[in-house]
């Protein structure tokens, strides 16, 4: 080996060594800090949803609207909400979830 070939060698095992010295640490997954944004958010605890009313009753009548006992409240229903030849309503829960409640079977949902 000549002093030509060893120097030669020297230079280029020295040059990974200096590159990686002068590079930025590597911190996170993503590099950008447009990346990083939706990392550092705290997940949103979405609550737990409502449980659906308890359907008491339903009054029909031959002219006007049924009335549906909701928790022991008188409501106003439509017409297609109330199937009669099971005693079920549809009904919007406090939340906007929809379900088909019958009257004396307590929601499926509830605690």
């Amino acid at each position: 080996m000549t002093f030509k070939s060893i120097r030669t060698g020297l230079v280029l095992l020295s040059f990974p060594v200096a590159t990686a010295l002068q590079a930025a640490p590597l911190g996170r997954l993503f590099f950008a800090p447009a990346e990083r944004i939706p990392t550092n958010q705290k997940p949103v605890d979405t609550p737990p949803p409502s449980p659906p009313p308890r359907l008491d009753g339903i009054i029909t009548r031959s002219a006007g609207a049924p009335t549906l006992f909701l928790d022991g409240q008188a409501t106003i229903a439509r017409p297609e909400q109330v199937r009669i030849e099971d005693a079920s309503a549809l009904v919007r829960g406090a939340d906007g979830r929809r379900h088909r409640l019958r009257v004396g079977i307590p929601p499926p949902d509830a605690p």
